[in-house]
């Protein structure tokens, strides 16, 4: 008898916790952001605040669309990502954006000093070489 106590015990505790997991069937999904706005920074200006203060900087850009403007400073493809990097305001800093494969043949169509903006979401800095952006497409 008490083995049937203990296992009805268990089986009511597992049901209310499957239940409170479940959520409010009547509850209408997460309505999506309307289209971001994004912010925009110059390159050099974007590595600067972030070599000054990276905490701070990251609570002002990380995670958030940018339009990053700048000089590129090189173009790659490395372990099948492909990248573009815009000058900083020192020599070894730059703004290293990531495209997805789909943009491969825009990004192959840019060049090595031109201006450009790119779009991305930031994903702050690494090492203090450079600051990320993933998902980047080219702006115009």
């Amino acid at each position: 008898m008490k083995n049937v106590i203990n296992l009805s015990i268990v089986v009511a505790l597992g049901a209310l916790f499957i239940l409170g997991c479940g959520g409010n069937s009547t509850d209408s999904p997460t309505p999506t952001k309307a289209a971001e706005k994004p912010i925009a920074v110059e390159a050099k200006t974007l590595t600067k605040e972030y070599d000054e203060n990276e905490l701070a900087a990251d609570v002002k850009y990380k995670g958030k669309l940018l339009a990053v403007s700048g000089k590129i400073s090189d173009i790659a493809e490395t372990f099948g990502s492909v990248t573009v990097s815009l000058e900083g305001h020192q020599v070894l800093q730059t703004v290293m954006c990531t495209f997805e494969s789909s943009e491969k043949l825009k990004v192959a169509a840019l060049k090595k000093g031109a201006q450009v903006t790119l779009l991305g979401t930031g994903e702050g800095s690494t090492a203090g070489l450079f600051v990320g952006l993933e998902k980047c497409r080219i702006q115009g």
